[in-house]
């Protein structure tokens, strides 16, 4: 049994168990095709399913089993937001996701336990689950050179609202792989191995296809490129060709 069959048989089981015992149950976070593959396969007509991730634009996400509507009272999922600064501003690096996501590694934590890492300057926000906050807080002092303090945090979080750059595309068609051509600034050939390579997504979906044409309000991504929102076609050209508007994630 290969690690995508057994993630799916967990997920699987915690949903029986939520239904039978009548409770909520959470699974660890989960990749964008990890979360595609459990909603294509959940029984349908049983209890409510439905991701969470701890920002609106959040790609690693948890599954809830159960809803209000199910159980009688709302779900309370065991994530929280950490904040990471560096302890003296003036020799703080320029640090990146990586580096951030290498130094929570280190401290022998597993990927499942952690979601999105949101770098804003030097201001960094960590998504994690409940059980490791706290080790967090304790333990994770450095980031590469630099000192930092980790500090959990509380209601509303406005830096955890996505950014955008807004892109106008030129494109032969609204075709799936003609946009992430022009989006990846790849040409046509190396943009089709990314679909090959399943690194494209569509509505947080492994995409179907290069032929699959999106529809104002997609949100695409390309693992190692970024993600965008669709917003359609702004104007023709007298070739026959398009520029579409698309807001990237920044």
């Amino acid at each position: 049994m290969d690690s995508s069959e057994h993630t799916l048989r967990h997920l699987e089981d915690l949903y029986r168990r939520a239904e039978k015992q009548n409770t909520y149950l959470y699974s660890a976070f989960l990749t964008p095709a990890e979360q595609a593959a459990f909603l294509a396969a959940a029984p349908k007509g049983g209890i409510a399913c439905r991701l969470e991730g701890g920002a609106a634009a959040a790609e690693r996400r948890l599954i809830i089993f159960g809803s209000e509507e199910d159980f009688g009272y709302p779900p309370e999922p065991p994530l929280c937001v950490l904040s990471v600064r560096p302890a003296s501003e003036k020799f703080a690096e320029a640090l990146t996701h990586r580096d951030y996501l290498g130094a929570v590694l280190a401290l022998g934590i597993e990927r499942e336990n952690v979601g999105d890492i949101i770098v804003r300057e030097k201001e960094t926000y960590l998504i994690c689950l409940e059980r490791i906050a706290e080790y967090l807080c304790d333990n994770l002092t450095e980031v590469r050179r630099t000192k930092v303090r980790v500090k959990r945090e509380e209601g509303e979080i406005p830096a955890l609202s996505p950014t955008f750059k807004e892109e106008q595309l030129n494109v032969a068609s609204e075709r799936l792989d003609a946009v992430i051509a022009a989006f990846c600034g790849l040409a046509r050939g190396k943009a089709e191995a990314l679909f090959a390579a399943e690194k494209v997504f569509v509505n947080s979906l492994p995409a179907k296809g290069g032929a699959q044409r999106l529809k104002e309000g997609d949100v695409f991504s390309v693992r190692g490129f970024g993600k965008g929102i669709y917003d359609g076609i702004s104007k023709e050209t007298k070739k026959g060709r398009y520029y579409v508007s698309v807001r990237r994630y920044v």
